[in-house]
């Protein structure tokens, strides 16, 4: 019988923390994957004065040097307590091996409790654990 553990494997990119700046995440391997998606968490963030602004993106690589955004994976966390979920098709084809998940703050006084891990699916071999 398959199971989820078989099937996926889950690596950070960006450790819990509370972050107040711009944040550029682990690289993350995909050798050996097709499809995966970026998971992010979201603690309290600080909204005070209105201008704060959150986004987070997958960024793609061929040689863990020279990064570039993968189209179409971004997101905003606009409340407190948010989990949001980046699709990540193609890999190994439109998306190159290393990924990494990268957080853009903006605003008086940015402050977000975040996550980031990297869920890795339809390995070429398995169990993926």
């Amino acid at each position: 019988m398959k199971s989820v553990y078989d099937n996926i494997k889950v690596l950070a990119s960006l450790v819990p923390a509370v972050r107040t700046a711009d944040a550029n995440g682990s690289t993350v391997d995909a050798l050996g994957y097709n499809s995966g998606q970026a998971v992010i968490v979201a603690g309290d963030i600080d909204l005070t004065t209105g201008d704060e602004t959150y986004a987070l993106k997958v960024q793609h690589s061929s040689d863990d040097s020279t990064w570039a955004d993968v189209s179409g994976a971004t997101t905003t966390v606009t409340a407190d307590n948010q989990v949001k979920v980046i699709r990540l098709d193609g890999i190994g084809t439109s998306i190159n091996r290393y990924l990494r998940v990268v957080l853009d703050v903006g605003g008086t006084t940015p402050s977000i409790p975040c996550s980031a891990v990297i869920n890795l699916g339809r390995g070429f071999a398995g169990p993926a654990n």
